[in-house]
């Protein structure tokens, strides 16, 4: 199922597939930092509340301030480690994006590295995060006929 959080991101979740995914609609790029920490704490209690186990991130249009990194770092990514979900994956096409999450990793966040993976498109992440190509096809197919053309793109 595909629903709008708000009018900067899209998410898709499947809950008995334990799935959540989201991606920024392009239009964050003149959000402050709190539409930022609302957005995606909001996320988090519904991965919560769903018992979410495996996450799909779509960092492409998402670009990170400082601000945001110190944020995820310090509050975001430890109440993630201690959530249900075991399976983050990554889509950051943005190479400064990439950069930047990857930074974050080493700063005494063993339980981040564990459970998470970088991809260059959402196919294969979906693929590694419900362990089946079909499945992953289903979810694929079912974003692209539900969400707008002008939403997937930054």
């Amino acid at each position: 199922m595909i629903y709008t959080v708000s009018d900067f991101v899209c998410v898709q979740y499947d809950w008995d597939r334990g799935l959540l995914r989201h991606r920024w609609n392009g239009v964050e790029r003149f959000a402050g930092l709190s539409l930022f920490q609302s957005v995606h704490e909001s996320l988090l209690d519904l991965a919560l509340e769903h018992c979410a186990t495996s996450w799909l991130v779509e960092l492409s249009a998402a670009p990170l301030t400082v601000e945001d990194q110190l944020w995820l770092e310090q509050t975001w990514i430890p109440s993630l480690t201690r959530s249900a979900v075991r399976r983050l994956a990554v889509v950051a096409d943005d190479a400064y994006n990439l950069m930047a999450l990857e930074g974050l990793l080493p700063v005494g966040q063993a339980g981040l590295q564990r459970m998470l993976q970088f991809f260059a498109d959402p196919t294969t992440a979906l693929e590694w995060l419900t362990g089946s190509d079909a499945a992953a096809g289903e979810l694929q197919h079912e974003w692209e006929v539900n969400v707008e053309p002008g939403m997937l793109t930054p």
